[in-house]
């Protein structure tokens, strides 16, 4: 994992409270060859096809 700005171990500390917690509606993506901001084409691709999923399964509610 190469973000300086959010550590592996955090998302980890994040996603075993989410569990905890009993909360459902969330969903991890993991880019470990990318900083904080993305730089290869196919992370943005996946990211925005990834929001336009979101929006097309909460819009249609």
């Amino acid at each position: 994992m190469v973000d300086v700005n959010v550590h592996f171990q955090d998302i980890v500390r994040l996603t075993q409270r989410l569990i905890e917690l009993g909360k459902d509606n969330w969903e991890l993506a993991v880019y470990p060859v990318e900083d904080h901001g993305f730089v290869a084409p196919s992370s943005w691709t996946d990211e925005y096809k990834r929001i336009l999923k979101l929006f097309d399964n909460v819009l249609k509610k």
